[in-house]
């Protein structure tokens, strides 16, 4: 009988800023990933005023552009999560926001990742541990510390 190489079950913790990765293999050993974006918010200073800029008498605001490149460091730092995804069975999605959203309609495009079990869950920031645990109760199996 071919042995199946899909048997790992993952929980992600994800918000706009960083992603908590917990892979646990069928023996029980479990490997955690922490990723960070490389977006960073524009600060805004004293005496600013405007957003905008002149072009040929027009004005034009950055806006659009602004939200085009946070856009795109978005959808980068989604494409370095599902990288790290590897022999997936089942995943458990936690998070605030849209964003675990975003990752879960990413993965089903994805052509490696197609028909996998995703579920998806709001869940407050959790810590290493917290996230363990909330795995061990989900997919009904007991961890050794």
């Amino acid at each position: 009988m071919k042995k199946s190489l899909n048997n790992r079950r993952y929980s992600i913790w994800i918000d706009r800023r960083n992603t908590k990765i917990l892979a646990i293999d069928p023996d029980g050993t479990k490997q955690y990933i922490e990723l960070f974006s490389d977006h960073w918010q524009r600060e805004r200073f004293d005496g600013e005023e405007t957003d905008k800029t002149s072009l040929f008498g027009t004005t034009l605001s950055r806006e659009k552009h602004d939200q085009q490149r946070e856009n795109n460091y978005h959808q980068k730092f989604l494409k370095k999560v599902i990288t790290n995804l590897s022999g997936v069975n089942a995943l458990l999605i936690l998070g605030s926001g849209d964003t675990r959203f975003e990752l879960q309609n990413a993965i089903e495009k994805s052509k490696t990742l197609q028909g996998i079990w995703i579920e998806n869950k709001a869940w407050k920031k959790l810590t290493e541990r917290e996230l363990e645990l909330e795995t061990e109760a989900h997919f009904n199996f007991h961890l050794s510390s």
